[in-house]
């Protein structure tokens, strides 16, 4: 299941940073944290698979020198404690904090501006470079 929450990602930036897939809805920030290295390590590794460079993209979108090794779990380490990434996580946890638990289950799921489809369509479009662009653009809000 896709999960998505319009509280927690009220933009497009916030929801390609932040929407993950889990078996059911989180409950609690850091299971959501876990998810998301856990979906940074997939996306290094399918930017590997499809003949990707991770580590330029990182540089190039980020702006940042990679000085780490090479293997996925490096890359995908390095990128999650990047600033720009420290900074939606917070954002991430600030929003759980003022999460509004009386909302219906179905808002936590896909929100409610966002069907079942488009969520999915938006989730399946997700790779490094079109979440390193989103990480880029991301302001602490």
């Amino acid at each position: 299941m896709i999960y998505f929450n319009n509280q927690l990602m009220p933009n497009d930036t916030s929801t390609k940073l932040f929407m993950v897939t889990n078996t059911k809805p989180f409950e609690r920030y850091e299971d959501h944290e876990a998810a998301l290295y856990i979906q940074l390590h997939q996306l290094v590794e399918h930017a590997f698979a499809k003949g990707e460079n991770p580590i330029a993209l990182i540089e190039d979108y980020l702006e940042l020198v990679y000085t780490e090794g090479k293997s996925v779990g490096e890359i995908a380490d390095f990128l999650a404690n990047t600033d720009k990434m420290q900074l939606a996580l917070w954002t991430l946890k600030e929003s759980w904090d003022k999460l509004d638990e009386t909302a219906p289950q179905d808002s936590l799921l896909y929100g409610s501006g966002m069907g079942k489809e488009e969520a999915i369509q938006l989730y399946s479009e997700i790779t490094l470079r079109t979440y390193l662009e989103a990480l880029a653009q991301h302001k602490n809000e």
